[in-house]
């Protein structure tokens, strides 16, 4: 498989008061060689409790360009809904995994303020250390001044997904409990200690209203064979009422923190492979695939007629196999995830983007990625606490 060619959409107009953020996909071999790692991280992190254009790695990692100081230092960042903080290699940065990426040099900035708090966040792999910083940053053409952020003097915890990636950074768009300073080994966490830029753009006035919303675009005509699909658009401030059809149902969020939700139910066929103690939910932009517990994936696995590689962990099929829909009740609304959503091909074979694995808290049992977010337009209601789906147009 080629790696495919990135393109920047042009940017659209917008006012203060909504941002719309255009995102095309790109899809190559970085995701079939490292998204069980970025998987992996992610549930690390979860058992360890303007315009922009945005582009998209490991198909499923949206990002785009942000600056931090004056004059502006420009880095790609990924929009992660499953994460709150901000931050960016620092050029202290020591780890291989910084080479190849721009980093933050606070003194060539005439805003920088020194703040020094340490930061620490395990991944599965390893750490991502460094310590806070203050600094104006502009997002989508939108300034916030003095906004914290973490400059990563450590990123190997990132593994290859960062060294390889064209991200820079991560700017986290979970609520504002999630965010995290303070060295895990050393006191522990102290949770919500940062601002969140997205929660500083509602509370200063500068959006409306404390909503984001993703389209991640339409399948291409030639999917699964070429991933790359149809440009995307992240919204600030509110919602496009052009990229969904019908009306958006909402589910209220069951623990402020991550975007997490509850499930009636996961199933195909009306076989639900959830269980009482696995309902809980995470909506994140930041994963690829359906995660699930992982006997809850194998019986599903089972179902597709899918075949579990010992290596990996991951599922395969046959291409040419008609497989049926993946069936999920939320808030008492049906939606369903179709073959084309959740199959990528992988020269002769598919794999299921799809992935057992134990997510640690109590009652966490999935995730909801790009293979569900690619089919719903998907609503983040922070001011209530909610979060809306809709049939995403194609």
């Amino acid at each position: 498989m080629k790696y495919s060619a990135l393109c920047l959409a042009s940017m659209v107009a917008t006012t203060s008061a909504l941002v719309r953020i255009p995102m095309n996909k790109r899809s190559d071999e970085d995701f079939l060689a490292n998204r069980r790692e970025v998987v992996a991280q992610r549930a690390k992190m979860l058992s360890d409790t303007g315009d922009v254009v945005i582009n998209n790695y490991e198909n499923a990692q949206y990002y785009g360009e942000i600056s931090l100081g004056s004059p502006a230092q420009n880095f790609e960042v990924i929009f992660d809904t499953g994460s709150a903080n901000l931050w960016v290699a620092g050029k202290d940065c020591s780890s291989s995994n910084c080479k190849g990426h721009p980093t933050y040099d606070s003194s060539a900035s005439s805003d920088y303020v020194v703040n020094g708090t340490v930061f620490d966040i395990e991944y599965g792999s390893g750490a991502c250390t460094g310590f806070l910083s203050q600094d104006t940053l502009n997002v989508g053409g939108l300034e916030l001044p003095e906004q914290i952020f973490a400059e990563i003097t450590d990123a190997s915890g990132m593994g290859a997904g960062y060294k390889l990636g064209k991200f820079d950074g991560i700017l986290g768009l979970a609520f504002d409990e999630l965010a995290v300073c303070g060295d895990p080994n050393d006191g522990g966490y102290i949770p919500g200690c940062v601002p969140t830029p997205f929660g500083r753009l509602a509370s200063t006035g500068v959006i409306d209203e404390a909503v984001f919303s993703f389209y991640l675009g339409g399948l291409g005509p030639d999917f699964p064979a070429n991933m790359t699909g149809m440009p995307g658009e992240l919204t600030l401030g509110g919602i496009d009422e052009d990229h969904y059809t019908g009306d958006l149902a909402y589910v209220p969020v069951s623990k402020a923190g991550y975007w997490q939700i509850t499930v009636d139910s996961i199933g195909i066929d009306g076989t639900d492979f959830s269980t009482a103690d696995t309902k809980e939910a995470i909506v994140d932009s930041g994963t690829s695939m359906l995660v699930g517990p992982p006997d809850a994936m194998d019986q599903i696995a089972d179902k597709l007629g899918a075949r579990k590689m010992a290596s990996t962990g991951e599922y395969v099929v046959g291409c040419h196999k008609d497989l049926p829909d993946i069936e999920l009740s939320i808030g008492g609304v049906d939606y369903s995830i179709s073959s084309d959503d959740y199959m990528l091909q992988d020269g002769p074979i598919c794999i299921l983007l799809m992935l057992g694995m134990d997510l640690g808290p109590e009652g966490l049992g999935w995730i909801l990625g790009d293979v569900f977010m690619r089919k719903y337009y998907t609503v983040f209601d922070m001011d209530n606490e909610r979060v809306g789906f809709a049939e995403a147009k194609a």
